[in-house]
């Protein structure tokens, strides 16, 4: 159900605000409005720093002490701890952020010196020291590039002056090349390497021939990785505390989060606005009062031009399906909460898809060792648990079809394969309700904003007619045929009634029941429900049929056929759990939303301890 929604308005004292914003937080009920343009709390710059800084040394600790695991279990901590600044999680922090100035400047120094050598590779052979390269009394020398096809060209033009040009080697701007020039020459042999696209070489201030610069560079090199290399295993050495710069990092972004609520403010005083839950204002006043007796509160209902936040409450068994929901987008504020009806269809669609008894007790019990140690909070873990329902399922529709680890097993109802008519007519039953539910899920919220004439005309002449094709196919007589007639005739009649004229509203009416194509479309789509079940099946008995051949095949064969066994059926659950949750969430998306579902609504984010990598305890 979506929780209605109040606007609270908080007068309070300068001097209470830091405690009431943590009694706030502790809490968890209250959506602050934002300050705007405003940078927040004194300090809130300070925090926003040290948490920027906390982030980077967390992933400078995963980018050099190994590999994150997929999913890393949270640590637990009391609230009373949680308050309490991690002065050794500050401490690393401030250690490995140094560590990785140092390091990255290190990397830097000796790429850059890399670079150098690397520049001096065509030079190699060069005998005149770098220094010596530029003026003499009566000479100009010249290094640098010359394009390849230029290097002929300046050779001929320049074998008539007092010039020598020698060649070394090639670069990534062409040949390296040093001309030497009589100072008498000098302007010729300026004008000619200019005209023929003459680089000057760009080489290192040092002093000595290039090869033993090279050397020289490379050795710089060496030294300086080999200090990044020691720092960087220093590094790694404080990663053992990794778990307080965590904690640390939880604490910076709770205390932003309080001080990114500054709210209006006069000398002594301050006013906050926001959101709370209707069914926890008594709660909130509690709050309040526990931290001050000076303050005022004030509840108010949202006005028609404000929207208020989307708050969905449901039972253990729906919640889960939230996250399905969210997937999609958050329900429209005013419209309805869709999760009671998706959870049950949800359900038996991903059990249907799965149809196998002995994959999902293998599902089941791994999901629930994962839940066990990592614990999964929040959307993650919504999203772990319509995983871990749907393998209950998946045990139940394999029971009912006969399906364990591909091979079949006494069906309590029947083998879908051997069976498809049957399959795919409880495949279409299930989807007709799923639809039904939809469309009268619509007729309700349409009688309940007072359009009961809208929900007869739009949702229950559909519901009539097809009720009518119903009764024609199971039972003998014309009360179907007269139902159907009727239905189709509503429609006619008054499906374009927003149109004007009798013409235009009877051609709107003929367009209304042209869409009855579409509800045939959406009933078809349920048949991937069936297509989905088979071909788990299939995959599973050709793996089965595979192991087999392999088995007869003496020892070695038998390894094989033991490999394939648990290679194969464990990529086809894992394939098709991420088939089937897709798929039956496709279908609540365009088939069943379709039908009534209005999304946009915005997201309830309270002032809250919303932390990364620990859990709060109390």
């Amino acid at each position: 159900m979506l929780v209605p929604m109040q606007r609270l308005t908080l007068y309070a004292l300068k001097s209470d605000r830091d405690a009431l914003l943590l009694a706030l937080q502790k809490d968890g009920s209250v959506m602050l409005d934002p300050d705007g343009e405003k940078s927040g709390g004194t300090g809130a710059e300070a925090v926003s720093s040290q948490l920027e800084k906390a982030s980077l040394v967390l992933r400078f600790m995963e980018k050099n002490g190994g590999k994150k695991p997929l999913i890393t279990p949270r640590q637990e901590v009391s609230y009373g701890d949680f308050l309490k600044t991690s002065e050794e999680g500050r401490s690393v922090t401030e250690k490995v952020d140094t560590l990785s100035n140092r390091i990255a400047a290190m990397d830097s120094e000796a790429a850059a010196l890399r670079t150098q050598a690397e520049s001096l590779e065509p030079w190699k052979d060069l005998e005149i020291p770098l220094e010596q390269l530029g003026l003499t009394e009566t000479t100009r020398i010249y290094a640098g590039f010359l394009p390849d096809k230029e290097v002929p060209v300046v050779q001929d033009a320049i074998k008539d002056l007092l010039a020598e040009m020698k060649l070394y080697g090639i670069g990534p701007d062409g040949q390296a090349v040093v001309v030497v020039a009589h100072v008498d020459a000098d302007s010729d042999v300026k004008r000619i390497l200019k005209e023929n696209d003459f680089s000057e070489a760009v080489l290192p201030k040092r002093s000595g021939k290039a090869a033993e610069i090279m050397k020289e560079l490379n050795a710089e090199a060496d030294e300086r990785l080999a200090k990044a290399e020691a720092w960087r295993k220093e590094a790694v050495s404080a990663a053992s505390g990794k778990q307080q710069v965590e904690l640390y990092y939880d604490q910076l972004a709770a205390e932003g989060d309080r001080l990114a609520h500054n709210g209006t403010e006069t000398d002594s005083a301050f006013m906050m606005t926001g959101w709370v839950r209707k069914d926890r204002k008594k709660r909130l006043e509690e709050v309040v009062s526990g931290v001050t007796d000076a303050y005022q509160l004030e509840f108010r209902d949202p006005t028609p031009d404000e929207v208020p936040p989307t708050v969905l409450q449901n039972n253990k068994l729906v919640r889960p399906y939230e996250s399905v929901v969210q997937l999609y987008s958050l329900p429209a504020a005013g419209t309805i909460d869709p999760d009671w009806m998706v959870a049950p269809f949800h359900f038996i669609f991903f059990g249907m898809m799965m149809s196998d008894a002995g994959y999902g007790i293998v599902m089941t019990i791994a999901f629930y060792i994962a839940m066990k140690k990592f614990k999964p909070k929040g959307f993650s873990g919504n999203l772990t648990m319509v995983a871990f329902l749907g393998s209950i399922s998946t045990i139940l529709w394999g029971a009912l079809f006969g399906g364990w680890f591909g091979a079949e097993w006494h069906p309590l109802l029947f083998v879908p394969m051997n069976e498809p008519t049957k399959m795919l007519a409880l495949c279409f039953l299930l989807g007709a309700l799923h639809l039904v539910a939809g469309m009268l899920t619509k007729a309700y919220m349409m009688i309940r904003d007072g359009d009961v004439a809208g929900a007869f005309f739009d949702e229950f002449s559909w519901l009539i007619m097809f009720a009518g094709f119903l009764l024609m196919a199971l039972l003998p007589g014309p009360v179907g045929k007269y139902m159907a007639i009727f239905g189709a005739a509503v429609i006619v009649l008054f499906g374009g009634r927003d149109r004007k004229g009798i013409f235009g509203r009877l051609i709107g009416g003929l367009l209304s029941l042209y869409n009855i194509s579409g509800y045939l479309s959406d009933l078809l789509s349920y048949s991937r429900i069936f297509a989905l079940g088979l071909s788990t099946g299939v995959v599973g008995m050709v793996i089965n049929t595979l192991a087999r051949m392999l088995s007869s095949a003496g020892s070695l064969g038998t390894v094989g056929a033991v490999i394939i066994l648990i290679g194969g059926h464990f990529f086809n659950i894992l394939i098709n759990i991420l088939s089937a949750f897709v798929h039956s969430s496709r279908l609540q998306y365009i088939e069943f939303f379709g039908k009534f579902f209005e999304p946009g609504g915005r997201a309830f984010q309270p002032l809250a301890f919303r932390t990364k990598y620990t859990d709060i305890v109390k």
